[in-house]
């Protein structure tokens, strides 16, 4: 065995071990620890839990450390009493021999009274039931606790030693406590023990290190590697013990062009290990079922059998499995299996020798079933490693392009790259990987000369194709049409997508309804974004319904996400954000950070503001921003910036919301700015000249010629408010008439009759004040919406409310809290900046206003035109004054202070 040594200490030594002389002491004797040995107190402490009950089972491959870990707890004293050593091998199957060997182990321990049967005891011939009777009663004579430490028991196959073994193993064996180590996953002896609830089992997922135990394992041979390095390596070895010691040599040689993700199978010396301790053991037919099934990352017996062209592939892996030959199952999925990183490079680089011809051949048979079982990445995969360029465009149309918006777009992609460019055009098939590959690079400009080379070859493929060609060019249309913001096109080609989907069922395409689920998706996006709510809400219910029948995770987190955020802007806040938290429940964990999770953030900011909770409209913010960062699309990451404005105006920071303001004029693109977008910008900007005190303003910019066709409802209130402002109360209300006749959205129609009634009040019209007011808390209160009660400042609004509540003694608590927000003042700490304070430079008041908004420290620092280190000085040193230590901390406290 690679991971055992070997031990000359006998009784009388100063450990609590003991070993008989006069017999062969290397079978009978610990092992010595390497002078690399590193203790690992997780499995050692469950070996001593073992040790008080009646067995331990150590099982796990050649080279797992099973030996060494039973070691060096022996040797670190953790036994309950004496350890008898037994190594065993293919020599040891003789019973007698067996059993002579396990009782000197145990007359050496010095446990064994001289009048004890086991004194006395020499095996013979016949292993009866009587001489397992007197072992069993010498074991309980014994006078303190033995550890019989069984190392490789997988060596012994006798039946006649494994149903003594088990015989002994009928009852409990008293103070005798049995330590077995093998490669066997299975021992037919212990299922007594395992019974009784006796039996601690340490199995090979368990003996592998952990990154820190190989870390601590590689510094005892004085290597020190970078945490990516470490990476690298773990997963090679995936901590297997002999794996890390030989990568250990590998890295000791002074060689600087060395790395640790290099290590591989084929190395000489991990070659030499896995051919003498893995596969010498097995007979010619196994071992090329191992070569041929090598190929794959992952193995089942059907495929085994498909590239092997032999029956009975399941019975194989089992068996290699529980030989623990570093073959394992896959986690969640039984009747698939793998082979070890390192083995699996043996594999592949013997069968690439042996028969180079034949790898190529189990590729493409490997990507034509796994073609058939719809699992297209892994299709792909295995035509690229073929090097058949037209299989992987014709996988590509037919299995996976529907996908493309899935968590298999990146390794699609890595995959797609391995094409050499030459051949990115050799086919329709191809050219759209092109096309694919461009996308995902974000070469934008290269994707409809690509899309036009694929139309344009179309009518040479086979006809099987074409469909699925097209099918595909129009989602890659699509797809681009998003990433640049055209949501007109957008709409309008996934339109005319879902109408060639219509009749293609999923024996034609079988991606079909991953397909029908994107587009109705992007066709809901598109029609949001250009301001066709109704028919959105429509689409996305259907592409959120397709999506979670095909199983489209991602497709149906977009689809949710944008259904929530349509709902926010009708003002159904409670759909809204049942919809937005169930789309982030989905996203939960790998695709937190994806760009389908924007919306849904984006929406919860809208509802929390809507409902004037001022601290979760910031977090759902910040949780956008951090999402859409990896690959921001232009339309919600502008629509982020202005929803920013609105929500910092709620805060009453009007500085900070001027910066975000100026920020996003800089940014966005006037003429290919969709509906709805621009729609939010100029409710920013109202906002902006509202809370700055600027009411005519607002009102000179909606009487300039064509403003009259941009209005919406939410900015005719604003309108209102502007007139209500001056004192133009006739203005007001005809600003408000609109909204009244055309049933708009809940937010609108709430603001509309709380402005009615506010200027029915002025005119002392009481009874048609009360009755508006009603009307508005009658809609605010169904969504919890109250926004518009304490957003941007109303005059007398608290007074108002105030006068309501007594002329209505039987109103809500709703309409309480309402007079509440409104008769609260913002909490201002300036007793707390005392004389003794260091007051803030202005240049760190600059850097301070910026604070609240989500600009970055390089985007402040091109706002005010310093350095990213000027900056950061500023930064610790108004942390400093502030007594704070984070960014959120500051802009709390600076607000406590009334400083910004």
């Amino acid at each position: 065995m690679g991971d055992r040594g070997r031990n000359t200490r006998i009784a009388g030594a100063p450990s609590r071990i003991a070993g008989p002389a006069g017999l062969l002491t290397a079978k009978l004797a610990v092992p010595p620890l390497p002078r690399a040995f590193v203790p690992r107190p997780r499995l050692t402490d469950r070996l001593t839990e073992g040790a008080e009950g009646e067995a331990t089972l150590v099982s796990g491959g050649p080279g797992a450390g099973k030996t060494l870990l039973v070691a060096g707890w022996a040797e670190a004293g953790r036994a309950p009493g004496p350890v008898a050593w037994l190594a065993l091998d293919a020599c040891d199957n003789d019973p007698a021999s067996f059993w002579s060997y396990v009782l000197g182990a145990i007359r050496g321990t010095g446990a064994v009274p001289e009048r004890s049967p086991l004194a006395r005891m020499i095996p013979g011939p016949r292993l009866d039931e009587a001489f397992v009777r007197r072992l069993a009663a010498g074991i309980a004579a014994l006078t303190c606790p033995v550890v019989l430490v069984l190392d490789d028991l997988h060596e012994i196959g006798n039946p006649r030693i494994l149903r003594s073994l088990a015989f002994l193993l009928r009852h409990p064996l008293g103070r005798l406590r049995l330590v077995i180590t093998t490669r066997a996953d299975r021992v037919p002896a212990l299922h007594r023990p395992r019974i009784r609830a006796g039996l601690t089992e340490l199995r090979a997922a368990e003996l592998d290190f952990t990154p820190e135990e190989a870390n601590r394992l590689l510094a005892a041979h004085d290597l020190r590697l970078p945490p990516t390095e470490l990476e690298a390596l773990h997963e090679r070895t995936e901590g297997w013990a002999t794996g890390l010691r030989l990568a250990a040599g590998f890295l000791g040689v002074r060689d600087p062009a060395r790395r640790a993700g290099e290590f591989a199978g084929t190395e000489p010396a991990v070659a030499d290990y896995l051919m003498s301790e893995v596969l010498v053991g097995e007979p010619p037919e196994v071992q090329q079922f191992l070569r041929q099934t090598s190929v794959a990352e992952r193995v089942s017996g059907e495929l085994a059998e498909a590239l092997t062209g032999q029956p009975r592939g399941q019975q194989v892996l089992e068996r290699l499995a529980r030989a623990n030959a570093l073959v394992t199952r896959v986690a969640g999925r039984p009747e698939w299996f793998r082979y070890h990183p390192l083995l699996r490079d043996l594999l592949r680089y013997r069968l690439r020798l042996e028969t180079p011809e034949l790898a190529t051949d189990l590729n493409r048979t490997a990507a034509y079933w796994f073609a058939g079982v719809d699992d297209g990445p892994a299709a792909v995969g295995h035509a690229v490693a073929a090097g058949d360029w037209p299989l992987v465009g014709r996988l590509v149309v037919t299995v996976v392009g529907a996908r493309i918006d899935s968590a298999h777009r990146r390794p699609l992609a890595d995959q797609l790259a391995l094409v050499p460019a030459s051949r990115l055009s050799a086919t329709a098939g191809l050219a759209l990987c092109g096309a694919l590959l461009a996308h995902d690079r974000g070469e934008y400009d290269v994707v409809p000369a690509q899309v036009a080379r694929a139309r344009a070859t179309l009518a040479d493929e086979d006809a099987d194709l074409r469909l699925p060609a097209e099918i595909l060019a129009r989602a890659l249309d699509a797809a681009l049409a998003r990433a640049r913001g055209d949501m007109t096109a957008l709409a309008d080609t996934t339109a005319e997508a879902l109408n060639v989907l219509a009749d293609v069922s999923t024996a034609q395409l079988p991606g079909a309804r991953h397909y029908r689920a994107t587009a109705f998706t992007n066709t809901g996006v598109g029609l949001f974004w250009t301001g066709r709510l109704g028919a959105a809400h429509t689409r996305l219910r259907s592409g959120m319904a397709v999506a979670q029948h095909a199983g489209a995770e991602l497709t149906q987190l977009d689809a949710m996400a944008h259904l929530a955020l349509v709902e926010a802007e009708r003002g159904l806040l409670r759909d809204g954000s049942g919809h937005a938290r169930g789309g982030l429940a989905l996203a939960e964990g790998a695709w937190r950070s994806a760009p389908q999770a924007v919306p849904a953030h984006l929406a919860l900011a809208l509802i929390n503001l809507e409902r004037h909770h001022l601290g979760e409209a910031v977090a759902a913010l910040e949780n956008a921003a951090v999402a859409q960062r990896p690959e921001p699309e232009p339309v919600p990451y502008l629509a982020l910036r202005a929803v920013e404005i609105r929500v910092l105006l709620a805060h009453g920071e009007l500085d900070a919301a001027r910066l975000a303001a100026r920020r996003l004029e800089e940014e966005a693109d006037a003429g290919r700015t969709p509906t709805t977008l621009a729609r939010w910008l100029a409710l920013a900007e109202a906002d902006l000249d509202l809370a700055a005190g600027e009411p005519e303003k607002l009102i000179r910019r909606v009487r300039r010629p064509g403003a009259a066709a941009r209005m919406f409802p939410r900015l005719w209130t604003r309108v209102a408010r502007a007139h209500l402002t001056l004192g133009a109360f006739d203005a007001a209300e005809a600003a408000l008439a609109p909204i009244h006749v055309s049933a708009p959205d809940i937010g609108s129609a709430v603001e509309a009759w709380l402005l009615t009634a506010l200027v029915a009040d002025e005119l002392r019209q009481n009874s048609r004040s009360v009755d508006a007011f009603s009307r508005a808390v009658a809609l605010a209160e169904a969504q919890e919406m109250r926004g518009p009660f304490v957003g941007v400042g109303l005059p007398r609004l608290a007074a108002f409310l105030e006068r309501y509540q007594w002329l209505t003694p039987h109103s809500s608590h709703f309409v309480g809290e309402l007079l509440g927000d409104a008769m609260a003042e913002p909490a201002r700490a300036e007793s707390a900046w005392g004389q003794d304070s260091e007051e803030l430079t202005e240049r760190e008041l600059d850097v301070l206003r910026y604070l609240p908004t989500m600009l970055r420290n390089q985007d402040i620092a091109g706002q005010m035109y310093v350095s990213v280190n000027t900056v950061k000085a500023h930064l610790r040193s108004l942390y400093r004054k502030l007594g704070v230590t984070q960014r959120r901390e500051a802009v709390d406290r600076a607000r406590e202070l009334g400083l910004i």
